[in-house]
This record gives structure tokens, sequence and C-alpha cells, in this order.
């Protein structure tokens, strides 16, 4: 897959809607293709979030537990990607999907983030699973994630395919405190050869932001919900994963 999209001027300013366009203004659930489609609609790109189904599947939702989403107390883990197909997210029609479900409805011309999440402790199965449903894909893609582990699968498995470090300095205590050192953020970008960073929009600028303009690596930032965010991710950014659509 061609990394070059990351840097080409015909795609800047970057911008990518935050779990797709949801919210009071769309009426979307987070992270359904209706959103997705939406953001479609609006020309811009797409950012979606990736956990395992019970028998192993990429599917596309945030959070382990259903209940916010659906209203069901249950875990992701404890059904079948089938099973999840037939859960509707609260108060619509859309149900969670496979990604590969999604990859195959959304338009290939947008730039697709793909954020993988660490939290199952499974990083070379969720890797791999994720990997199964991308390397057919078309468009213009990369894959992110807080866990070094997973950035380490593509890079040693699946190197054609974009690859970026999602990180931040404010310590939420979910993750080991090293996570949250921009000096070992810095670190691991080197380390595995990362295409881009996308940090946190409430931490910049900083040192990795500045690490970033000197090593000409792109650096997205999340998740811009205001206008002063914005405008400082206009400033210090390649471009938004955001909740407010940009200013042309």
């Amino acid at each position: 897959m061609n990394k070059k999209w990351l840097t080409d001027p015909s795609y800047a300013p970057l911008a990518f809607a935050h779990r797709g366009l949801h919210g009071p203004v769309t009426g979307h659930v987070e992270n359904s293709l209706s959103a997705f489609l939406a953001a479609n609609d609006a020309n811009v790109g797409i950012e979606l979030d990736v956990l395992l189904s019970k028998d192993n599947q990429a599917m596309v939702i945030h959070e382990m537990n259903l209940h916010r989403l659906t209203g069901l107390d249950a875990d992701i883990g404890d059904f079948t990607a089938e099973e999840l197909m037939q859960i509707n997210l609260s108060g619509v029609q859309d149900v969670i999907l496979p990604l590969s479900h999604v990859l195959a409805a959304i338009e290939p011309k947008f730039p697709l983030l793909v954020e993988i999440k660490g939290d199952q402790l499974k990083p070379q199965v969720i890797a791999a699973a994720s990997h199964q449903a991308l390397k057919d894909y078309k468009g213009p893609v990369a894959i992110m994630s807080f866990y070094p582990d997973i950035i380490t699968w593509f890079k040693d498995h699946a190197p054609d395919i974009a690859r970026g470090l999602v990180a931040t300095s404010r310590n939420d205590g979910d993750l080991p405190a090293s996570y949250f050192s921009e000096d070992g953020q810095i670190k691991n970008a080197k380390n595995l050869d990362v295409d881009f960073i996308a940090y946190d929009i409430r931490t910049l600028p900083n040192k990795v932001s500045a690490y970033c303009r000197e090593k000409s690596l792109p650096l997205f930032t999340w998740t811009v919900r205001t206008q002063a965010e914005q405008d400082r991710a206009r400033q210090y950014t390649n471009g938004p994963i955001f909740e407010i659509l940009p200013d042309d």
C-alpha cells in the first residue's frame, strides 16, 4: 500500500472525523456505518477503532463493554462477529460491524485511520485480524495504536501499511507510566520507525511536536472539539482528528 498520501499535497490539510461524523449534528452513533458514510459525504477522512470478537474478528467499536453504545452490559469478547452483527447501536438501525464490512462499504478515496486497541491484551491476534481485513483495501489507510507491540507486528509483517503511534502526556492511569513520557514516545517513534504520530491536542505543543517538525514526520492530533483546538491543530500539526468540522 502506498504511504505517500501522508505527505501528498493533494490530501492536505488532512482531516479525520473522529469515529465518523456522529452526535447531535448528524444523529448518527459513533463508529457506525452511517457515521462513516456521513464523513464520506462531507469529503473528509475517517478515524475508527478496532477490538476483537470472541472468534478473533476485528470489530469496529471503541470500548470492550457494550453498555454505553448498546445498553447491553456485556463484553465484546463474549460474542462472535456474527452475533455482534445482530446487536443494534442505541436508538438506530446500525449494528456493530466487522472492519472488513466497513471497508467494503466506505468510499476508498478518502484517508482512513484505524486505531487498533490493545485493551484485550492480545496484540499479535488483533494486529493479525486487522491486517486480514485491511490487506486488500485499495484506499489510503494507516493503522495506529498506543501499544508498541501492535505497531511492531505491522512493522515486521506488513511494512507496506502506514503505521503511527498514538500518544499523550496526560497519564490517566490506564497504561504504564512510560507510555506518557515525551522522551519515551520519541524513542518509540524512532525504534518503531513510525510513519506518523497522533497526539493529544490538550498537550500540544510539546517536545514531541517539535521532534515531528524537525524530522518532517507527519503529526495528527485528537480529539479536536473546539475552535481554539482547531486553530492549534492548524498551527502545530498536519491535520485534526475532529468532532468539529474544520474550516475551509
